[in-house]
C-alpha cells in the first residue's frame, strides 16, 4: 500500500495510514520484521538448555570432561544463571544511560566472547567460566529485547509479537538438539561437542546485524531531547511516513506523558510493594511466576533429560538426542498455540489450564517412573516417553508464553521497571538454586525426587486460582490497576478508572502534533 493511502484500524476510533493486512503494507512488513530479530535475543536460553541435554548424551564430550555428574554437573549448569542475578541492574543502568541498540549490542558481543571460551575449552574450569559469561550477558538481552519490542511495535501487532517473544526459546532448543544428535557421529573428536558450543555465536551476531534496521526506543529518544527523532520513527513505521496520522500523534502524547510518569517514578522505591494491598498482591503473583517457570518439574526434564530418560531404561545416546530434538520442535509448536490464543481464551484461563495439566501428567510420569524401578520392564520405562510430551505441551501453553507478558501487564508504569527486575532476579536465584541440587536429588532419591515436584505443582495451582486475575480484553493501563480493586480484580472498576484518562488522550491526538508539541515542551522535551 502506497504511503498516503487511508487504513482504518481498531484503536481508539483513531484513523491510521495502514493496510489492515500488515503483510501488504511496507511500513508494518519492516517492522514485523525489526521485531523478529528481536526474538534472537532469548535464543540463547532454549539453544543452551538443549546444548547441556546434548552434551550429556555425547560419549565426546563425557570422555573429555571426565563424566560430570553430581554436584559438579549442578554447578555446570548454575553457573549460567548465577551471574544473571546481578546484571539486570547493569543493563537496565546501560539502558538509562546509553539506550536499547547499544545494550544490545553490549550484550551480543559478551554472548559471543562466552561462546568461543566455551567452545575452544580445554579443561571444566574453563568450560564453566564460558558458560558464565555467557549467563551475564543473557540479561542484556533478554530484558532489554522485550522492552523494546514493546516500545516499537506497531499498537495493533504489539499484544501477538510481544506474547510470542518467548516461545523463540524453542528455536534455540531444535537447534542445539539436532546439532547435538548430528554431531553425535563425527567420531572420536572433540569437535563433536566444541562445534554446537561454538554455534552458540550465531544469535548474537545476527542481532548485532539486524541493529542496523532496528530504531532505537522512542521512548528513550524522547527522554533524551531527541523529540523529533522519535516522532519521525513512529511515523515512518507507524503510518509509512505520515507525520499527520491521527495514531502517531497519539503515541506521541502518551510517550510524553508516560516520560512525565517516569519522572514521578523517581519517587518511588522497592518498599512501595509491600506499602498497599495492591502491590503486596502484584509483588506475590511475580514471586510465583519467577519461582514457577522453574520449580514446577520442567527443569528437570529441560537440563537433566539424559538422567531422566536412563532412570527409565532409555539409556541409547542416539534415542536420547532423537528424544530432546522431539520435544524441542514439539514445545515450539505448542507453545505459538498457546500465545496466539492467550487472549481469545484468556490469561486465567490459560494458566489454570497449563498447571492443571501439568499435574496430572506428573502424577503418571512419576507413577510409571516408580513402577519401572520395581519391574524393570522396559514397556513401562518406554511409557514415560509420550508423558513427558504430554507435561511440556501443557507447560508450553501457558508458563512459557505468559510469565514475561502477564508481569509487565500488572504493573504500573512507575512500578514496571522495578518488578520486572525482582522477577528476574528472583528467577535467575531460583533457577540456580534448583539447577545445583537436581541432578545431586536425583542421584540420590531418583524417582522418588518427583513427589516434591508434585507437592509444589499443587501449590503454585492453589496460588493462581486464588491471586491471578483475567487480563483479557483490557489495555495495559487498565490492567495496571486491577489489583486495586480486589484480589482477583474488577475489569469493570478498572476499564472505568482509565475511560476519563483515554477520552482526553484520543481528543489531543485529534488536536494535532501542535498540542502535542505544547505539552511535551511543558514537561521539558524539546523537538
Amino acid at each position: 500500500m502506497a504511503p498516503g493511502a487511508a487504513g482504518q484500524m481498531s484503536f481508539g476510533h483513531l484513523q491510521n495510514n495502514t493496510d489492515p493486512k500488515w503483510w501488504r503494507d511496507p511500513g508494518l512488513r519492516i517492522n514485523v520484521l525489526q521485531c523478529i530479530g528481536l526474538y534472537f535475543c532469548v535464543f540463547y536460553l532454549g539453544y543452551d538448555a538443549a546444548l547441556l541435554n546434548g552434551l550429556q548424551a555425547m560419549d565426546q564430550w563425557n570422555d573429555y570432561f571426565d563424566t560430570p555428574k553430581g554436584n559438579l554437573l549442578g554447578l555446570i549448569s548454575a553457573s549460567l544463571f548465577l551471574p544473571a542475578i546481578f546484571t539486570p541492574y547493569i543493563a537496565s543502568a546501560i539502558n538509562d544511560r546509553w539506550g536499547r541498540k547499544v545494550t544490545l549490542a553490549f550484550g551480543s558481543l559478551l554472548l559471543i566472547l562466552g561462546a568461543f571460551i566455551n567452545a575452544f575449552a580445554t579443561n571444566l574450569g574453563m568450560f564453566i567460566a564460558g558458560r558464565v559469561i555467557v549467563g551475564a550477558a543473557g540479561p542484556f538481552g533478554k530484558t532489554t529485547a522485550i522492552a523494546l519490542l514493546h516500545e516499537i511495535a506497531h499498537p495493533r501487532l504489539r499484544p501477538i509479537v510481544a506474547t510470542s517473544y518467548y516461545c523463540n526459546y524453542y528455536f534455540g532448543s531444535i537447534a542445539a538438539a539436532w546439532f547435538c544428535y548430528g554431531s553425535l557421529h563425527w567420531g572420536n573428536t572433540s569437535w563433536a561437542w566444541r562445534a554446537p558450543c561454538l554455534f552458540q555465536i550465531m544469535a548474537p551476531s545476527v542481532v548485532l546485524i539486524w541493529l542496523f534496521i532496528i530504531p532505537e526506543s522512542p521512548r528513550w529518544l524522547v527522554h533524551h531531547d531527541q523529540s523529533e527523532k522519535a516522532l519521525n520513527i513512529l511515523a515512518k513505521y507507524h503510518a509509512n511516513g505520515d507525520i499527520d496520522d491521527d495514531l502517531v500523534k497519539y503515541e506521541y502524547h502518551e510517550i510524553c506523558h508516560v516520560i512525565q510518569l517516569e519522572e514521578d517514578g523517581k519517587k518511588t522505591g522497592y518498599l512501595d510493594f509491600l506499602k498497599t494491598p495492591g502491590n503486596r498482591r502484584r509483588l506475590l503473583v511475580l514471586v510465583v511466576m519467577a519461582t514457577g517457570t522453574n520449580w514446577i518439574g520442567n527443569s528437570i526434564i529441560s537440563y537433566y533429560l539424559s538422567p531422566v530418560l536412563k532412570l527409565v531404561g532409555i539409556t541409547d545416546y542416539d534415542q536420547i538426542s532423537g528424544i530432546n530434538g522431539g520435544l524441542a520442535v514439539w514445545n515450539l509448536f505448542l507453545s505459538y498455540a498457546g500465545s496466539l490464543n492467550a487472549e481469545r481464551a484468556g490469561r486465567r484461563k490459560l494458566w489454570l489450564a497449563s498447571t492443571i495439566g501439568m499435574l496430572l501428567s506428573y502424577i503418571v510420569i512419576t507413577g510409571l517412573s516408580g513402577s519401572f524401578a520395581q519391574s524393570k520392564d522396559r514397556g513401562v520405562g518406554l511409557a514415560v516417553v509420550p508423558m513427558l510430551f504430554i507435561y511440556y505441551g501443557f507447560y508450553d501453553i501457558g508458563w512459557t508464553p505468559l510469565p514475561f507478558s502477564y508481569g509487565a501487564e500488572i504493573l504500573p508504569y512507575h512500578l514496571r521497571m522495578k518488578g520486572l527486575s525482582i522477577m528476574l532476579c528472583v528467577q535467575n536465584v531460583a533457577q540456580a538454586f534448583n539447577q545445583w541440587v537436581n541432578p545431586v536429588a536425583l542421584a540420590a532419591l531418583g524417582w522418588k525426587y518427583y513427589i516434591v515436584y508434585l507437592v509444589l505443582i499443587c501449590g503454585y495451582l492453589m496460588l493462581i486460582y486464588f491471586f491471578f486475575p483475567e487480563t483479557r480484553r483490557l489495555s495495559i493501563e487498565e490492567v495496571s490497576v486491577i489489583f486495586d480493586t480486589g484480589r482477583l480484580g474488577n475489569a469493570g472498576a478498572a476499564a472505568a478508572e482509565f475511560q476519563q484518562d483515554d477520552k482526553g488522550a484520543i481528543d489531543a491526538a485529534k488536536g494535532g502534533v501542535s498540542l502535542v508539541e505544547d505539552e511535551s515542551s511543558a514537561m521539558g522535551y524539546k523537538r
